[in-house]
């Protein structure tokens, strides 16, 4: 229910994105549509609210890399050697794996302009549709009967309504990235075509994959006790715990490579679109002008990439785990797309036939989005750790 209802709020903003980026199909996202439209003062706020949420999104992406990665690590060297030591899930370790996940990324996007990570991206996918096929066939061939049904998912709403909004919050993030197509709009072809149909085919693939993921693993990943006993002891890759339930182990260790996997990927979206924000703002002065020098031959902007590396590092540092990197990096990102959506609403109203996508209902889509982002960030900020 709440990846169904965050992907709403994310479907309103998409729209939103979709008809800025349609106008304006240039580099810089959220920060480019708002000083298009609003003050230099202004927009640099903006900049630097957009800047620091994928920021903090690839430090949640690095952080959530060294947690899939321990696993694997543990297995190898009790393979090699015996007993795994404590030290390799150490948080020193941690961190080790995490910065060094930055810096290899980081230094692939200043040799390349292009994103790359197909292959990363095709092999999520396919073994996350790998688990929802196993979890249909486990429903067709031995389907739990309506007492064990009702056992595994009581009690519904554990913490309630409330319960159901703290979920949200920290769980918005998980859809983002549809956003960090519009952060690269100046490097698309055809983008005012292409954009707004990267945006909505992203979201759709990620909600696709994600309900009936999440309601598999429910129904199927802890057939003894509620899932929500095995989330306490298994926060972090509880849905590789709940998989070996229907799968095995190998159900286990192929979501343990879908994780490392999809933070891989995901990491590295978010810092190159980082290093294009940094380089969208120092082009208009509101970062150093040094950060918008490209390689010659490359076009890469390789000082911003620079910026963007020393700066998710230092975040990473100082944030303490993957549960705050998660909390913190979907409250800011809820800012961003509030921002966002008032944006459209002004583009719109001082332009209203300009772009080639235009919201549907408007102004209702916008106002809709944006009191959703800050209504849910507001109680975010107030009732989650």
């Amino acid at each position: 229910l709440a990846f169904a209802a965050n992907g709403l709020i994310a479907f309103l903003t998409a729209l939103s994105f979709a008809e800025l980026a349609s106008r304006f199909p240039e580099s810089g996202g959220t920060y480019t549509y708002a000083r298009k439209v609003l003050t230099v003062e202004a927009a640099f706020a903006v900049g630097w609210v957009v800047w620091f949420a994928s920021v903090v999104a690839a430090v949640l992406y690095a952080l959530g890399f060294a947690v899939f990665l321990v696993p694997i690590l543990e297995h190898l060297w009790s393979l090699a050697a015996g007993e795994a030591p404590a030290w390799l899930a150490s948080r020193p370790a941690m961190l080790l794996y995490a910065i060094a996940a930055v810096l290899i990324y980081g230094w692939g996007l200043a040799r390349s302009s292009a994103a790359g990570g197909q292959w990363a991206t095709f092999g999520k996918v396919g073994i996350f549709l790998l688990l929802i096929g196993a979890g249909v066939w486990g429903l067709i061939a031995g389907p739990p009967s309506v007492e064990e049904m009702a056992a595994r998912w009581t009690p519904f709403l554990e913490g309630g309504q409330m319960g159901l909004m703290q979920a949200m919050g920290y769980t918005f993030i998980a859809l983002q990235g549809f956003d960090l197509i519009a952060a690269v709009g100046g490097e698309i072809r055809q983008p005012k075509r292409n954009i707004p149909r990267a945006m909505f085919l992203s979201l759709g693939v990620a909600l696709a994959i994600y309900l009936p993921l999440l309601f598999i693993i429910v129904t199927l990943g802890s057939p003894d006790r509620p899932i929500a006993a095995v989330a306490a002891d298994h926060p972090e890759i509880l849905i590789a715990h709940a998989a070996r339930t229907f799968v095995g182990p190998t159900g286990y260790w192929l979501v343990v490579v879908a994780g490392v996997l999809s933070m891989l990927s995901a990491l590295q979206a978010n810092l190159l679109a980082v290093s294009r924000f940094a380089l969208a703002m120092a082009r208009d002065r509101t970062l150093p002008g040094r950060f918008s020098r490209l390689v010659p031959g490359r076009n890469t902007p390789l000082p911003a990439i620079q910026l963007t590396v020393v700066v998710v590092i230092l975040v990473l540092v100082a944030v303490p785990d993957v549960a705050s990197a998660g909390a913190m990096s979907s409250l800011i990102f809820l800012g961003s797309f509030a921002l966002t959506h008032g944006v459209a609403y002004l583009v719109r109203r001082r332009s209203p036939d300009a772009g080639s996508f235009l919201t549907p209902f408007f102004p209702l889509i916008p106002v809709l989005g944006g009191v959703a982002c800050v209504g849910l960030a507001l109680f975010q900020a107030l009732a989650v750790p």
